[in-house]
């Protein structure tokens, strides 16, 4: 097996090399900084009652038995994120393509999307 070194710049079949940036910028592509593992850590948790809007009923529910369920992110694309994750862990990682297309629109990419569906799949 071999490897390649992450530092080094990346050479191409024809012969061209990339600077380290560009490099670097193919290979995070399906990578997510720190905060957003996080999000994706804490959706694993999340009920999928917790991407709903809040009705009569959950409010109701809150009350009642005093359960507190998570409230959305102030940050959209954090939520948008969220709410990938929780509807990709309940669905095995098969998702509409119009909740694919909602959380590209937030600022994802494919790559990022694939890897969401993989590691809820895993579970």
């Amino acid at each position: 097996m071999a490897y390649r070194s992450l530092g080094a710049p990346a050479t191409l079949h024809h012969g061209d090399t990339e600077s380290p940036e560009t490099a670097a910028d193919g290979l995070d592509q399906d990578r997510f900084d720190p905060l957003e593992l996080r999000v994706i850590a804490l959706a694993e948790a999340d009920p999928v009652a917790s991407i709903g809007p809040p009705t009569r009923f959950r409010r109701f529910f809150e009350r009642w038995f005093g359960f507190k369920l998570p409230h959305p992110l102030a940050n959209e694309r954090l939520e948008a994120l969220r709410r990938f994750a929780v509807l990709s862990r309940v669905s095995d990682g098969r998702l509409p393509a119009e909740e694919v297309k909602t959380f590209l629109n937030a600022g994802f990419s494919l790559l990022q999307a694939r890897a969401v569906q993989r590691r809820a799949a895993a579970r």
